[in-house]
C-alpha cells in the first residue's frame, strides 16, 4: 500500500534498513531491488500519488498536479530555460515522453577516462540495462502507432537522404492517444509508478507519498536516517513530523534538488551542484498542405541520428495546443488564424549534447520548500548546435511539402523555403534569441574515482558521509546526447546491488 496524505493522522515514526528519498527512475529502482533482497525500505516521496483515475490527457491539471512548482521551473541565464520535473510517485518517468536509449559507447569512455570510472563498461554496464528494460518492456512501435506527425518526417528525410527511426519506448499495449507528458490515459507506459514502486510494495517496501525530506541525520560522520515533514498537496504546508532511523540513506531527488538538499544537510564537496548539463532543446513547428492531427500518435515518435557527430539529436515531439500555439509567433486575429491550423501543424524537437556547464546552488531551505536555484548559461557552440538542428530540420520539413516553417529563432522566426533555411545556417544567432527548453537535468553529484573529481564514488557513495547513497540523475557524470531514462535506471540498480552487499544478508 502507499499511504498517502489522507491517511495520516499523526506524526510518522520509522525504523528500517534503507530509507530512500524521491520514487522515479533512480529512487523506485533502489527501492524495489533492494526490499526485493531482503532488506527493509522506506520510500519518502514530496508529490503525491496519481493513477490512470486521475488522468484527464489535460495540459493545466497535469502539471498542476504532477510537476513541481506546476511546470515554471528552470536555469537563469541567457536565456531563462525552463526545466519540467516530476513531483509524484514515480517522479519524471510519470510524466515523461517514455523514450529509451542506453548509454552511448563514447560516453562511457570519457567517463572512463577523464573520471576514473573504468568499471561503467558497456559489458559491465550490459546487464543492467536488459534488466531495467525487461521491467518496463522497452519496446520498438509500428509508424501507425507513432503517428502521421512523425510519417512527415520520416518522408522529408528519405526524399534527402537522412534516417528517420522509431524511438524505443517503455510501454505495453499502447493505442498511441498522445498526452504521454501528463499521465497515460492508457495506462500502457510503463513508468516507474506503475512497474518498480508496485514491486517494491509487493517486496514490502513502506511507501509515503506527499512527505518531503528536510535534512539527512548523520552521527559520527555516518548516514542514521532521515528528517522531514508531511506537506498538505496543494499549498506544500508542513502538518506532520517525518522521522526514519535507518542504516543507509538513499537521496534520489533528482538533479535539481539533490544538490541543495545535501547541502542544507551540511555536506561539502565542491562537485556537489556543480557540472550541471541539461541537453538544451528547442522546437521547429511546419504548417503543412495537408492534415496531420499530430496528436494522434505517440507524443515522441521518431528520431534522426544523422547529425550526432555534431551534438545534434532531434526526437520528434507533439504536444496539447494550448502549449504549441501558446509558443507560436502572432497575436490577436493573426494567432486566432494559426489556432484554426492546427491540424496541419507538425512538430518536431532538436536537443544538443551540451558542453555548457550549469550550477545549482543551495537554494531555499529545505525546511519550508525544496526550491531551485540555478544558472546556466548557454556557450556559443550549444547555441550553434541548437541553430544548425534548426535549420536542417527546417529543410527536412520543407523537402515533406511544408508551406511555412516556425523556428522559434527570435531573428528569422518564420522561414519560407529551404533557401531560408540556408540563410539561417548562415545567420549568426546569439544563445539569448533562441526560445530554448530542457528535460534532462544531470551531473549535479556526479560519480567519480576520487573527490576531487566528483560529489560519489562509482558505488555512488557519498565522500564526506559513509552509508549516504546518490541515485538519480545527478550521478551521472556528463551529458549524454540521448534520453537519460535508461542510463539513471541501470546507474540506480548497480548502486542498490552495491548497497545490499553492504548491508549483508
Amino acid at each position: 500500500m502507499i499511504k498517502t496524505y489522507k491517511d495520516y493522522t499523526g506524526d510518522i515514526d520509522e525504523s528500517c534498513d534503507v530509507c530512500v528519498i524521491g520514487s522515479g527512475p533512480g529512487g523506485g529502482v533502489v527501492a524495489k531491488e533492494l526490499a526485493e533482497k531482503g532488506h527493509s525500505v522506506v520510500l519518502l516521496e514530496e508529490g503525491g500519488h496519481f493513477t490512470v483515475d486521475d488522468w484527464d490527457g489535460r495540459p493545466a491539471s497535469g502539471m498542476s498536479a504532477m510537476y513541481r512548482g506546476g511546470g515554471t521551473t528552470g536555469t537563469l541565464g541567457n536565456p531563462f530555460i525552463s526545466i519540467t520535473l516530476g513531483k509524484c510517485i514515480g517522479g519524471t518517468s510519470t510524466v515523461n515522453s517514455a523514450t529509451c536509449f542506453r548509454t552511448p559507447g563514447p560516453v562511457l569512455d570519457r567517463w572512463r577516462d577523464e573520471l576514473g570510472l573504468g568499471a561503467m563498461s558497456e559489458d559491465t554496464l550490459g546487464p543492467y540495462f536488459d534488466r531495467v528494460e525487461k521491467i518496463i518492456n522497452v519496446t520498438e512501435l509500428t509508424w501507425d502507432i507513432l503517428g502521421n506527425n512523425a510519417s512527415i518526417v520520416k518522408r522529408g528525410c528519405d526524399k534527402l537522404g537522412y534516417t528517420c527511426l522509431p524511438l524505443r519506448h517503455n510501454v505495453k499495449d499502447c493505442k498511441g492517444c498522445g498526452p504521454c507528458q501528463f499521465g497515460c490515459p492508457e495506462n500502457a507506459k510503463q513508468s516507474v509508478n506503475v512497474t518498480y514502486v508496485p514491486l517494491a510494495v509487493k517486496a514490502g517496501a513502506r511507501v509515503y507519498a506527499n512527505c518531503r525530506a528536510e535534512r539527512v541525520i548523520v552521527s559520527g560522520g555516518v548516514a542514521a536516517g532521515v528528517e522531514g515533514s508531511v506537506v498538505e498537496p496543494k499549498t506544500g504546508r508542513r502538518t506532520r513530523r517525518v522521522s526514519v532511523k535507518s542504516r543507509v540513506v538513499v537521496v534520489s531527488c533528482g538533479s535539481m534538488i539533490t544538490p541543495s538538499f545535501l547541502k542544507w544537510s551540511g555536506l561539502k564537496n565542491r562537485h556537489i551542484g556543480r557540472h550541471l548539463q541539461i541537453h538544451p532543446a528547442g522546437r521547429v513547428v511546419a504548417l503543412m498542405d495537408e492534415t496531420v492531427e499530430g496528436w494522434k500518435g505517440v507524443s515522441q515518435g521518431a528520431y534522426i541520428p544523422d547529425f550526432e557527430g555534431e551534438g545534434i539529436m532531434m526526437e520528434g515531439v507533439m504536444v496539447h495546443p494550448s502549449l504549441l500555439l501558446a509558443a507560436l509567433p502572432g497575436v490577436g486575429y493573426e494567432h486566432k488564424e494559426m489556432a484554426l491550423k492546427y491540424n496541419s501543424l507538425a512538430v518536431f524537437g532538436i536537443m544538443a549534447h551540451d558542453e555548457t556547464e550549469g550550477r545549482v546552488l543551495k537554494g531555499f531551505d529545505t525546511r519550508k520548500n525544496a526550491g531551485i536555484f540555478a544558472t546556466y548559461l548557454i556557450k556559443q557552440a550549444d547555441a550553434d548546435k541548437l541553430k544548425r538542428g534548426i535549420a536542417y530540420l527546417s529543410k527536412i520539413f520543407f523537402a515533406a511539402g511544408a508551406r511555412l516553417v516556425y523556428t522559434a529563432i527570435a531573428k528569422m522566426p518564420v522561414l519560407h523555403s529551404a533557401a531560408d533555411a540556408d540563410r539561417l545556417l548562415e545567420t549568426r544567432i546569439k544563445p539569448s534569441q533562441i526560445e530554448t527548453m530542457a528535460f534532462h537535468p544531470l551531473g549535479t553529484c556526479r560519480m567519480a574515482a576520487d573527490p576531487s573529481r566528483g560529489a560519489v564514488d562509482g558505488s555512488g557513495e557519498s565522500f564526506e558521509v559513509k552509508n549516504l547513497y546518490v541515485a538519480d540523475g545527478s550521478i551521472v557524470p556528463t551529458s549524454l546526447g540521448v534520453n537519460p531514462q535508461i542510463t539513471i535506471m541501470a546507474l540506480s540498480t548497480h548502486v542498490a546491488d552495491g548497497i545490499s552487499a553492504r548491508l549483508g544478508p
